[in-house]
């Protein structure tokens, strides 16, 4: 009778690790995105379209940083966030980049030794990406993939694919993502958004949809 308890026992466990693993690696349920509503910040430095049953999560730093964050599921997040110190650092390489400029212009030849200079925007997002390669918690296994110039708000812009990963319970899981930035008078904006691979298909079109949306300084309009 003690075999057949042990027996019973042993395939009762292998059942529900069985279970636990076909739970655990089912693709995650991606939320249906409501009608699209419009935010706006409180400082009004950003404006945004976003599904309405997504909630806008606000941060804001003394005016310096603005940030809104939404978070529709685990393993799904979509980040913008407007930084004077970054566009200050910007308008700074901008005039030594102007003068370096009109120095190499003094020069026989001189216009070779500004050849393949990067432009503020450029650098200002090589160096977001270098920080989130940095950022080992909130993006690990961080890789970039190919940059598109595009505009984003009528600014120029530069748009990277990437990929991190997101711990689970029998290894990580890939997510597919994109980071942005956008230099525009007196803000660096930055935008970073990502999910479970599995969801791309739901959530990385409206993310998208998101962005292109995005106002600067606005106006008018409300939450």
């Amino acid at each position: 009778m003690r075999t057949v308890y042990r027996v019973i026992y042993i395939l009762s466990a292998l059942a529900i690790l069985g279970m636990s693993v076909g739970f655990s690696t089912l693709p995650a349920a991606a939320p249906i995105p409501a009608p699209m509503k419009h935010y706006v910040s409180g400082d009004r430095s950003i404006g945004i379209k976003h599904p309405g049953n997504w909630k806008t999560h606000e941060r804001s730093s003394h005016a310096v940083e603005t940030e809104l964050e939404f978070i529709p599921t685990q393993n799904a997040r979509f980040t913008v966030t407007v930084d004077l110190q970054g566009s200050l650092m910007a308008d700074i390489m901008k005039s030594t980049s102007a003068e370096n400029s009109q120095i190499a212009g003094m020069i026989p030849g001189g216009a070779t030794l500004t050849a393949g200079q990067k432009t503020p925007l450029e650098t200002m997002h090589d160096a977001q990406g270098a920080q989130m390669k940095q950022d080992k918690e909130t993006y690990p296994g961080f890789k970039d993939g190919l940059t598109l110039k595009s505009h984003i708000a009528g600014k120029e812009a530069l748009v990277t694919e990437c990929t991190w990963t997101a711990p689970g319970l029998f290894g990580s899981r890939p997510i597919l993502g994109r980071r942005t930035t956008v230099l525009s008078g007196d803000h660096q904006v930055s935008v970073v958004y990502g999910c479970l691979s599995e969801m791309r298909g739901v959530i990385l079109p409206v993310f998208q949809e998101m962005q292109e949306s995005i106002e600067l300084d606005v106006q008018g309009g409300g939450r």
